[in-house]
Parts: structure tokens; sequence; C-alpha cells
């Protein structure tokens, strides 16, 4: 199952499940909101092999708990929060080999290992290529972790976070969020950029990791999505 959050410019996030085939909004899980139904916005989604735990972090922006690390109940959209981050993140990426945490910015060049106990982001790395625009991030079934900053599709060194070039996109909007399928496959969730961000159109792309071109699979019908996270069936 796909799942997409919204969470850009401190909206109230929402959590949906989406067609991996066309993009479009399968289900509403609903409002993402704490037990004391505080609500959230997520800036990224990740789910973990290892525990079955979906893992999200909130946005710099988040009305609640901004640049957390939290649990999210795909069934309910219930978010419980473990703690900061200590920095803003704009996407992680779990390593289904080692069930390592990974992270990149949107504000800096910093690579980080995400404590999954805490949710304190300490620093391991630099990508080299300033700081992650768009920023979509995730690792594939070996443990590879592959990434969209601005309009070029990168792999990153999971030791040193230094990022490889590996060629253009092709798309005509940033990648704001990705995940790998259980196929997989590379998804990116197209769309946003500058000071209107959450007025952007959403589109579902697929990515070859070999070249870095990406391919439009449709149009998603939900606005301010700005996470992506893929669950085995």
């Amino acid at each position: 199952m796909l799942y997409a959050a919204s969470g850009t410019f401190g909206a109230t996030g929402i959590l949906y499940t989406l067609d991996p085939a066309t993009g479009a909004v399968l289900t509403t899980v609903g409002p993402l909101h704490d037990a004391a139904n505080n609500l959230y916005g997520l800036t990224g989604l990740k789910y973990d092999p290892f525990t079955g735990i979906l893992y999200g972090v909130t946005s710099g922006q988040s009305p609640t708990n901004p640049s957390y690390l939290a649990i999210v109940d795909p069934a309910t959209a219930l978010v419980t929060p473990i703690g900061p981050n200590g920095v803003v993140l704009t996407d992680i990426a779990i390593d289904p080999t080692t069930e390592v945490m990974y992270g990149i910015s949107g504000f800096n060049q910093k690579f980080y290992i995400v404590n999954t106990a805490t949710g304190l982001a300490t620093q391991t790395g630099s990508t080299g290529i300033g700081f992650a625009n768009g920023g979509g991030f995730a690792a594939d079934m070996t443990g590879a972790l592959f990434g969209v900053s601005n309009f070029s599709f990168y792999s990153f060194n999971k030791t040193s976070g230094a990022a490889t070039l590996l060629g253009p996109t092709n798309l005509q909007n940033l990648v704001k969020a990705a995940d790998f399928s259980p196929s997989n496959v590379f998804y990116g969730l197209e769309g946003g950029g500058g000071v209107i961000d959450n007025k952007h159109l959403r589109w579902l792309d697929t990515c070859d990791v070999t070249t870095g071109n990406c391919t439009r699979v449709g149009q998603i019908n939900a606005n301010d999505l700005d996470a992506l996270a893929f669950i085995p069936q």
C-alpha cells in the first residue's frame, strides 16, 4: 500500500493512500493528530520492515511538535511523537538491511543518521551538493540510497553522505518525497517549490535509478503533499 501525507507551509496534515498505477487517491485515512487531537504536518514518511512501524518526520512548520520524529498509525492517522530531530529534515530513508535511518535537510548539505528511540539527527557526513531542494530520499531493497535535489537524481554514500550525480530527472517540478515500492521501483512525489509550494499540483512519478530520468504516472488529486511511503501488503 502506498501512503502519502501533507504538511507544507504549516498546513494541517492529512494521511492518504494512493494508487501506485495512477496516482489517484484511494482513501483519505484522516487528519494527522495525536492522542490530544493536536494536528501535525509531515515532510517525511517511511516504513521500518524490522518493527512494522511507520515513522514520520514533522515539518519545520508543523502545527504541533515541528521537526520531530514520530510514529504514524496507518489505519487511523494517529501520531505518537518520539522526540525532536534538532534539525529540519526534508526526508528520511530506512536501510532495510540494517534498520539505520538516514536524513537530509532542505537547509544545509549535512548528512544525518536519525536515532529512532529519541528522534535526534546526528551529522555523519556531507552530501557536497548544498541543501536538498525538494529532497525526495529513499533506500532500495539492498540498502542503497537515492534521492533528488533540484532537478538532478543522485546516489548517496551511506558512510560519508557524498552524493553522486546519476542524471537529470527531466521533470518540470521538484521531487518532494520518495520511496521504493516492494518491487524495488523508485517512486517520487513531484510538485512544489518556491514561495507558493502549497499551491503547486502534485504528481506521482517513477524514476530510473541508473539514468535519473523520471516519468509521470499520474496527477494526485490532493493538496500540500510532502511525504511518501510504501507498506508491503
